[in-house]
């Protein structure tokens, strides 16, 4: 993951980016992945309750990430994204399903949660806090 992150950075780097001046910069020490499609009624019930949550997190170690399966190019694209973010295995179980959003340990690879439409905002805020401590 590691790797993956310094290779990514020293691409754009070169390409004028500096991570370094970022205020906050930290690795993410959590992943947050939305598994999404356009047709997918949980994803419309769990997406605004993401967004309203999402800004509380500023400056936190979360990298949130949308892996959209709703078309045949954002599949691969959501595939070439999990590769990227050393998820694979994760995404590869569960790259049939949306209308979630599994929180994933950044170094391990390992899911640590799994975020559902029937869960309310304040139980979605305390349960990524909780991958934070």
């Amino acid at each position: 993951m590691k790797k993956i992150l310094t290779i990514l950075a020293l691409t754009l780097a070169l390409c004028g980016v500096n991570f370094a001046s970022a205020a906050g910069a930290t690795e993410p020490k959590t992943l947050g992945l939305m598994f999404y499609s356009d047709t997918c009624s949980s994803c419309k019930v769990l997406d605004p309750k993401l967004s309203a949550v999402k800004p509380s997190f500023e400056g936190e170690p979360i990298l949130f990430v949308t892996l959209d399966h709703s078309n045949d190019f954002s599949k691969s694209q959501a595939a070439l994204m999990a590769r990227a973010l050393n998820v694979t295995a994760a995404y590869e179980a569960q790259r049939k399903a949306s209308g979630f959003l599994l929180l994933i340990d950044a170094s391990s690879g390992e899911v640590i949660a799994r975020i559902s439409k029937s869960q309310t905002e304040a139980q979605i805020k305390a349960t990524i806090r909780g991958t934070l401590n």
